[in-house]
C-alpha cells in the first residue's frame, strides 16, 4: 500500500497542489491506511469510508476532516479509478438506501462472535442503534444495570440520551464484568485507552463471514437495522429520532422506506379500556 501512496504523492506534486497541501494529503492517506491496514481493499465499501470520516469529525476540527475527505476521495480516484459517492465530510451524495439485516441475521452474526467483549460491543450497538464512536466512548458509570439504562453522552449535558438496556444485553454485560475488571472505559484497548473502531470493523467482518449471512453489511448496518426493526414494531419516528440522536427528522425518515410495518397489527388505545366494567347507559334512539 505504501508504494500506492508514493504514486499518489507524485501525482500531487505534478499537479496544481502546493507543498503544504501535498504534505497534508499525504499525511491524511497514511493515517487512513494505518487505520485500515488489516482490512482487505474489497471490504472498503463507500459506507466504511464514509463512517471513517464521520467518526473522524468527533475527534478533529472540521477543516482537518474536510481536507482528509478530499485527500481520500482523490486517492481513490487517482489510484483505483473509483469515484466515491461521498461528500468530503463522509456523508453520502446519493439517496441510496442502506443495507438492512433481518432480526434472525442479526442474531446469527452475534452468535458467531465467541469473544465476550466483542459480543457485548455488538449487542450494545444493536441494543440502542449506537454509532461505533458512541459505544467505544462509553464508561462504566454510563451504565446502570439496576435501572436497566445506558447514557450516551452528548457534547453538552442537555444532549445526553438515557436509553433502555435489554435484559439479555445485561446478562452478557454481567458475564463480561465477571471476566474483566472494568474501572473506567467500558471497552478498553491496549494501555487502557478506548478500543479501536478498526478492530470492531474487523471482528464484525469475521463474524459476518462465519454467520453465513450473505449481505454487504458493516458495523453501522446494525444501527440501520435497529432503526427499521423499531419502526416495524410500531415505534413513533419522533421517538426513534431521539434514540438515534438525529438532529433532523429528515435523517430518520429514510427508514420509513424500509419498514414492513403492518398497520392492522397496531393496537388501538381503545383495547385498553375496560368498557364492560360497570353499567353503561344509552340514550334512546
Amino acid at each position: 500500500m505504501t508504494h500506492l501512496i508514493e504514486r499518489f504523492t507524485e501525482h500531487l506534486k505534478k499537479g496544481k497542489y502546493n507543498a503544504q497541501t501535498v504534505a497534508a494529503y499525504r499525511n491524511a492517506i497514511f493515517v487512513f491506511y494505518n487505520f485500515f491496514r488489516e482490512m482487505p481493499q474489497n471490504k472498503m465499501t463507500d459506507e466504511v469510508i464514509g463512517n471513517y470520516l464521520i467518526d473522524l469529525a468527533t475527534k478533529k476540527e472540521a477543516h482537518d476532516v474536510q481536507q482528509a475527505g478530499k485527500a481520500i476521495k482523490l486517492f481513490y480516484e487517482v489510484i483505483f479509478d473509483r469515484k466515491l459517492p461521498l461528500k468530503a465530510s463522509g456523508e453520502s451524495k446519493e439517496e441510496k438506501l442502506p443495507e438492512i439485516l433481518t432480526v434472525e441475521e442479526v442474531k446469527s452474526i452475534i452468535y458467531a462472535v465467541k469473544n465476550i467483549k466483542h459480543r457485548c460491543v455488538l449487542l450494545l450497538i444493536y441494543n440502542s442503534g449506537l454509532r461505533i464512536s458512541e459505544v467505544l466512548n462509553l464508561k462504566l458509570g454510563d451504565l446502570s444495570l439496576e435501572n436497566k439504562t445506558l447514557t450516551v453522552r452528548g457534547e453538552k449535558r442537555i444532549d445526553d440520551r438515557v436509553l433502555r438496556l435489554a435484559p439479555n444485553t445485561i446478562e452478557f454485560l454481567n458475564r463480561y464484568f465477571r471476566k474483566e475488571k472494568i474501572t473506567d472505559i467500558l471497552f478498553p484497548g491496549e494501555g487502557g485507552t478506548a478500543y479501536s473502531s478498526r478492530n470492531v470493523q474487523l471482528f464484525f467482518q469475521a463474524a459476518l463471514k462465519n454467520s453465513g449471512v450473505q449481505k454487504d453489511a458493516t458495523v453501522h448496518t446494525l444501527r440501520h437495522s435497529f432503526a427499521v426493526h423499531c419502526l416495524d414494531k410500531g415505534m413513533d419516528i419522533h421517538v426513534l429520532q431521539q434514540i438515534l440522536g438525529h438532529r433532523f427528522l429528515q435523517t430518520t425518515s429514510i427508514y420509513n422506506q424500509l419498514t414492513n410495518l403492518e398497520y392492522k397489527n397496531l393496537r388501538s388505545p381503545l383495547e385498553d379500556m375496560n368498557l364492560l366494567q360497570g353499567e353503561l347507559s344509552f340514550s334512546p334512539d
